[in-house]
């Protein structure tokens, strides 16, 4: 992997504070996979990668609630396309967004090389949007109308995930980053490890100190 440092993005103060922030990222070198990449530490988002906390599930770990195999009768899943049916997958995010109070939009185009597993009731309730590196699978966003809560969509889409990509000879999925109490739920996994930066670790309580660490840093840009 090939480092380099964003330093147009990137910021520092030095009157008060020894603080530098170069925004780093990586760039797959000619002969190396995405899937010794994963291995390392590193995540994919749009044409660079990212060294995160980040989280994944050992498949030959992993195994579904009971109440997750339940609720899974109550869904159709299958394949999706992307660009077909991407104005439904925006009217999920956005009622997705509303329900999380979040501000960030996606930008569609990162997303556009990923594959699609929806999820159905009577209509098309939630998708995620993945790719597969080899024996690797990432799972790069979930997206939920949430109208269903008692749906418990989320675990039903990670079990779905977890069989998608056992069925693609794969020995992991990533979850992205483990940051905040809103990624506390990813340690609830059977078969849950997260990078610290040189190993994959299984230790949930060092994992959830991590987090409750995150909600303390505050951060202003002003």
């Amino acid at each position: 992997m090939k480092v380099k440092f964003d330093h147009i993005e990137g910021f520092g103060k030095v009157s008060d504070l020894d603080f530098i922030y170069s925004a780093p990222y990586g760039k797959l070198e000619p002969g190396e996979s995405g899937s010794q990449a994963l291995k390392e530490g590193w995540i994919p988002w749009g044409d660079a990668w990212f060294n995160l906390r980040s989280v994944r599930i050992d498949l030959q770990q992993y195994q579904p609630a009971q109440t997750t195999l339940r609720l899974r009768k109550k869904v159709s899943v299958g394949k999706g396309n992307f660009a077909q049916n991407l104005k439904q997958y925006e009217a999920l995010y956005a009622a997705y967004c509303q329900h999380h109070g979040f501000a960030r939009n996606i930008t569609w185009e990162e997303f556009g090389d990923c594959e699609v597993l929806e999820y159905h009731t009577d209509h098309l309730v939630g998708i995620s949007l993945y790719k597969v590196y080899d024996d690797q699978f990432v799972a790069m966003q979930f997206i939920w109308d949430y109208a269903e809560p008692k749906l418990s969509l989320g675990n039903v889409a990670q079990l779905s995930e977890c069989e998608e990509a056992l069925t693609r000879g794969c020995t992991h999925v990533y979850l992205l980053g483990g940051y905040e109490h809103c990624c506390r739920y990813k340690a609830g996994f059977k078969g849950f490890e997260f990078w610290t930066g040189a190993e994959w670790n299984q230790n949930i309580d060092l994992y959830y100190k991590l987090v409750a660490r995150d909600e303390q840093i505050q951060i202003s840009l002003a």
